[in-house]
């Protein structure tokens, strides 16, 4: 009888054993990653369905997770983003829906990105008063009769037309830029400039 009480003492002090904090995250990303796998995930949805499951096993961990995170980590944000963080980059490792909602949508910024990259505004206008001193300077005259100053810092498959004075006063010509603030040592402070990135002679 004394055999039996004490197995049964061992075997429940085995099962009150603490988590280490590894085995805390991963046993919280297996079963978020399983939740994960039975649901429509969509890269608007993600965020809150990975939150979501990722509570499903609070409970079952909940004293250790106040052990490694803090208490009342549900209502405290920083300490849900310290857990969704150690949760989400084991997640990335061992689960492959996750990883693929991840990535594509770091797909999609970066088609954003490249999308912002290739809409630089542009000025349609007459060509005139080109200055070569250290950079070369030009004006384009608006319909609606504002003047816009460029500054050719950079080479681009048109820069010849500027370089080799190709265009004449009145042409029309269509202006890619984009802006650069830059230091004014005459005046001494930083002026944004308009830089040429493309010409097109119209």
């Amino acid at each position: 009888m004394k055999k039996i009480i004490l197995l049964l003492f061992i075997t429940q002090s085995l099962f009150a054993q603490k988590l280490t904090k590894e085995q805390l995250i991963s046993k919280i990303s297996e079963g978020t990653c399983d939740c994960i796998t039975k649901k429509e995930i969509t890269k608007e949805n993600l965020e809150m369905t990975f939150g979501l499951c990722m509570l499903e096993d609070f409970n079952k961990y909940e004293k250790d997770i106040e052990k490694y995170y803090g208490k009342n980590v549900i209502s405290n944000e920083s300490k849900m983003e310290a857990l969704g963080r150690d949760v989400g980059m084991q997640m990335a490792t061992k689960c492959p829906s996750f990883l693929k909602i991840v990535m594509d949508n770091m797909d999609d910024e970066e088609d954003v990105e490249e999308e912002m990259i290739e809409e630089e505004p542009s000025i349609t206008g007459s060509f005139f008063q080109i200055k070569s001193e250290q950079f070369i300077t030009f004006s384009i005259k608006e319909s609606s009769g504002r003047t816009v100053e460029f500054i050719l810092l950079n080479n681009f498959d048109n820069s010849f037309l500027l370089t080799e004075n190709l265009l004449k006063s009145n042409d029309t010509v269509e202006v890619v830029y984009y802006e650069l603030e830059m230091f004014d040592a005459k005046i001494k402070k930083f002026v944004t400039y308009k830089i040429v990135s493309d010409i097109l002679k119209k």
